[in-house]
């Protein structure tokens, strides 16, 4: 019997792997931030239902079981409800989940932005489009001066530049063929924000193309009808939204100044192993230390004072920044083994001091899922034919800006698989 048709269960983050009867279950951490306790109850739900595979951080603040039995899926969607998870709008045609910097809440230097976004997903929350919606559609908010939200290759980014007022970046998105957003608003009202953001879901539930999903991203109605008749066609959404919704009375304050950062524990290819990963929250209960997931196969560690790291867990705290998607694991669309070229690239460049304050971005597929050509150093999985065989390659791609600004990266080189590593230690850094 067939527990949910596989589009419903989409929205419910749950995709089918390409491994028949496997699937992939998304869980959405609003804003990255979890508590101990719930970290350790999905460490336990790993083991229970996916005991040979790990966790997996990805990009948006998300965390992913992979290797669920479609016969679990009802119990481990039960059990994550049980620990305040709901995975409505993990996956398929939605609002997906709001990432936040993840430096704002214990940056006193920062604003911390996340009254905003709790309100502004609120207001998205009640506005009845949330089941009618052609595509997904994403958001991000900072509150520093380099946000690590990556606002430029997302639908509808706030970056809040003080108490009262925000800029709005909007319309950008990647995929094979990347545009980045522009600027909507330069110094918008914070309490307009909410209904900014209503408008532009507003916009892209009338006008996004319903019949080509290769062009039905909010960008693609820019791109459309121009920049200037699309900040026009908001700006009439926006008036109405405002009469609307009224000026809501969001109070922003800076961030934390009693925790401060010790320690970045970096998932070699997002994957977080259990054991390891319930040792992490063991020793952070222990210093009265808090986790905060950020958007680079990371989880931040914030202590009122020094940690007593385990050595099993120190060589985590110094490994390159190299975020790589599932690719031919268990995606559909996966070309390349982008996992296992994240953890070579990590064992090889560990000890080479050039490539620990830079961003590899490793995409299995043209489709850019991590980033790839927005990356400071992006590589993009191919296919490259040789006296008739087919082997792993990588398009080489540099310059990108991490999507902080609508800079791009550029296309540098093709690799072999095999050559990849010592390619880019050759490179002029």
């Amino acid at each position: 019997m067939k527990i949910i048709e596989p589009q419903a269960i989409k929205l419910f983050g749950s995709y089918p792997q390409r491994q028949e009867g496997l699937f992939m279950q998304r869980v959405p951490v609003f804003a990255g931030e979890i508590n101990i306790g719930q970290l350790k109850s999905l460490a336990e739900l790993a083991i229970r239902y996916t005991p040979t595979t790990p966790l997996h951080l990805t990009t948006r603040q998300n965390i992913e079981f992979h290797n669920v039995r479609e016969a679990d899926q009802m119990s481990l969607h039960s059990d994550l409800k049980s620990l305040g998870f709901n995975t409505f709008g993990a996956g398929g045609d939605s609002v997906r989940n709001i990432t936040i910097c993840p430096c704002c809440k214990y940056n006193p230097a920062a604003l911390d932005p996340r009254p905003l976004a709790e309100k502004v997903k609120q207001v998205l929350d009640d506005s009845g489009l949330l089941t009618s919606m052609g595509r997904k559609f994403k958001l991000a908010f900072s509150g520093c001066p380099t946000p690590q939200s990556k606002p430029y290759i997302t639908d509808f980014a706030v970056v809040v530049t003080g108490k009262a007022q925000a800029k709005v970046i909007g319309a950008g998105s990647l995929g094979p063929s990347p545009q980045a957003g522009i600027v909507l608003y330069e110094d918008l009202p914070i309490g307009q924000v909410p209904a900014l953001a209503l408008a532009a879901l507003r916009l892209f539930v009338d006008h996004g193309d319903r019949d080509n999903r290769r062009k039905a991203r909010l960008r693609h109605i820019r791109q459309r009808i121009g920049d200037e008749s699309f900040r026009n066609l908001l700006a009439e959404y926006f008036t109405r939204a405002v009469k609307e919704l009224g000026i809501q009375n969001i109070e922003l304050s800076y961030g934390r100044s009693d925790l401060h950062k010790v320690g970045t524990f970096q998932a070699v290819a997002g994957n977080l192993a259990s054991d390891e990963l319930l040792l992490l929250c063991e020793t952070a209960e222990q210093a009265q230390a808090q986790l905060q997931i950020n958007l680079q196969h990371g989880i931040e560690i914030y202590a009122p004072g020094a940690i007593d790291i385990p050595d099993s867990l120190k060589p985590y705290l110094h490994l390159p920044v190299i975020i790589a998607c599932p690719g031919s694991t268990t995606c559909k669309n996966g070309i390349v083994n982008a996992p296992a070229m994240a953890t070579e690239l990590s064992d090889k460049l560990r000890t080479d001091q050039r490539f620990l304050a830079r961003t590899i971005a490793i995409s299995g597929c043209p489709n850019n899922c991590m980033h790839s050509c927005a990356s400071e150093i992006g590589l993009i999985g191919r296919t490259k034919t040789i006296d008739g065989t087919r082997h792993e390659a990588y398009t080489i791609l540099m310059g990108g800006d991490n999507g902080s600004s609508p800079k791009f990266a550029q296309q540098t080189d093709i690799a072999l698989a095999c050559e990849l590593a010592e390619k880019l230690k050759a490179l002029n850094l």
